[in-house]
């Protein structure tokens, strides 16, 4: 007896140094220069919301440019009381991303070995996308989190009846839809599965189709009360961003490669067979349970098809709409993993856990942009597509030439010197700093121009004055007073980038030139696309020092 307690102990203590290694890395990889992180692309839709709206029209609307309307409350909150800078924006979904790691085995401990549920911490802690994601001011994060919650707790009081059960749906599936529609498939799909499921039992299935209709009128009501003003007032909108996009199978293969953090086909293929395998596993031990996550994944995947939402043919877009599946699918890739090591003694199937990660993690895409500093890892170029083959920031933008006054930076140490970047636009495709940032190793800041040089505050811009505390913005106004607030060098571009692909605004930068000249002393560097100047007695005994 004493010698089976004693190996039970050491099983134990094995998976718990798993577990405890995962979840410190799933904290290392989502916290690393988090507060750093210039905001760029769909994360500024909010901003541009709550610059012009009160808490009424954020709360009825979605607008054009889609934003996560609680998120934006939210922000809009932070703004009015002098807090909304980056890394307060992101802090939800970045909580919401630890916590999957965490919440979710928890909630399975009762339905799983010790060893799936270790090994699937694991696999979380290290996804590419969930790391991304949970660094980001978009809600995927949370809607990932909340409809892994929603899904369990609807399957739970469906066999249990509990009310605590009903009542934890009930909230997950509130906020996960108010923050964003495109996780209702996911949401309401369970009242389906289970309806069929209860009327193949006979008449007295009735009385608990009827207790799913009381469960279903209960999550409606909030539901509508916060969904239906925006629908009402934005349902043009709404219609505008749907048959607009269409998914292939290219995009549906590229998109899974994109979920599941690989860019090889030997991995992608091996991840597969893992969720194929731990499914079969899991079927032998609750078929009802396999059958109702797989059911709700593949129709939920199918209305996003169905749907055609703007841009769902990116292979990025689509696997943002489709990561809610993603915890369930690496739930039984880590099923299939731990079946394959069974016959193991439990240290030898944690170490080789341990290993198996961190080849996966260094096979991925992270490792190429976890530099320090890297201030732009949501960038696309990063996240589009991990093989730079199919993605289109490496093949249809410039990736180059580097203009020689970055080089120049790169010969000092890493990060002893910050750059304002201007003009910026919020457009990805028109900024090449991440190119920039990865030669020269240096901190920036992206600069505002408006109205210096006779550009009025546009997408992507906002006034000086609107109390926003932004950390990783500068305006060239306060700049031109003397607040450079510890910047170094002021860089302007003369020219948007790429010149083929002009933006639909971008100011005449030679026209603001002799006003910055004025105030900031000659150029310390200038070349036909851009002038630089010198802001610190640092960068002034460097720019001497060049001459």
């Amino acid at each position: 007896m004493t010698a089976v307690l004693r190996k039970a102990a050491t099983s134990a203590a094995a998976w718990w140094i798993v577990f405890a290694a995962a979840l410190a890395a799933a904290v290392f990889l989502r916290c690393w220069q988090f507060g750093d992180q210039i905001l760029i692309d769909d994360e500024w839709h909010a901003i541009q919301k709550l610059l012009y709206s009160d808490y009424a029209g954020i709360a009825t609307h979605f607008g054009v440019a889609d934003y996560s309307i609680p998120l934006t409350l939210y922000d809009r909150f932070l703004s009015l009381h002098g807090g909304l800078n980056e890394w307060r924006m992101r802090l939800p979904m970045l909580l919401s991303g630890v916590a999957l790691i965490a919440v979710a085995p928890w909630l399975m401990r009762r339905h799983a070995p010790a060893a799936t549920l270790a090994t699937w911490s694991a696999l979380l802690a290290i996804s590419p996308i969930m790391v991304y994601h949970s660094r980001t001011a978009r809600p995927y994060a949370i809607t990932t989190l909340l409809v892994f919650i929603a899904v369990v707790a609807f399957f739970r009081w469906w066999q249990s009846r509990s009310r605590r059960w009903a009542g934890t749906y009930v909230a997950c599936t509130f906020v996960s839809g108010w923050l964003h529609l495109i996780t209702l498939p996911y949401l309401l799909m369970p009242f389906v599965f289970c309806a069929g499921a209860e009327l193949t039992r006979g008449r007295q299935a009735w009385r608990d189709v009827a207790r799913l209709l009381l469960l279903g009128i209960i999550v409606a009501l909030p539901l509508a009360a916060a969904l239906l003003p925006p629908l009402l007032n934005d349902m043009g909108a709404l219609a505008a961003k749907s048959e607009t996009g269409y998914v292939t199978v290219r995009s549906v293969y590229r998109a899974s490669m994109l979920a599941l953090g690989v860019h090889q086909a030997l991995p992608f293929t091996a991840l597969l067979a893992l969720i194929g395998l731990g499914a079969w596993s899991w079927w032998r031990r609750d078929a009802i349970f396999v059958g109702y996550l797989v059911t709700i994944i593949a129709v939920a995947a199918g209305a996003v098809m169905l749907a055609h939402p703007a841009w769902v043919q990116n292979p990025g877009t689509f696997a943002r709409y489709l990561q809610p599946s993603l915890p369930f699918l690496l739930m039984f890739a880590a099923e299939g993993a731990a079946l394959l090591l069974s016959r193991l003694a439990a240290a030898a199937q944690a170490a080789i856990v341990v290993v198996a990660a961190a080849v996966l993690f260094l096979a991925g895409p992270m490792p190429g942009y976890l530099y320090w500093p890297n201030q732009l890892m949501g960038h696309p170029y990063f996240q589009a597509d991990y093989n730079p083959a199919f993605n289109q920031y490496y093949t249809l933008l410039p990736t180059g030439p580097v203009p020689s006054f970055y080089h120049r930076l790169a010969r000092l140490p890493a990060g002893s010197l910050t750059l304002v970047e201007a003009p910026w636009s919020i457009v990805s495709y028109q900024d090449p700093e991440q190119l920039y940032q990865a030669v020269h190793r240096q901190f920036a800041k992206i600069g505002m121009v408006a109205p210096e040089c006779g550009m009025p505050p546009a997408y992507g811009q906002y006034p000086e004055t609107h109390g926003m505390r932004l950390r990783e913005v500068r305006h060239l106004s306060a700049i031109l007073r003397g607040e450079s607030k510890g910047a170094d060098f002021l860089v302007m571009h003369l020219h948007a980038w790429p010149t083929y692909v002009p933006p639909p605004e971008w100011p005449d930068v030679r026209k603001c030139l002799p006003l910055v000249e004025a105030k900031l002393g000659p150029a310390v560097y200038r070349d036909r696309d851009m002038e630089v100047f010198a802001l610190s007695a640092k960068a002034h005994v460097l720019a001497a020092a060049w001459h």
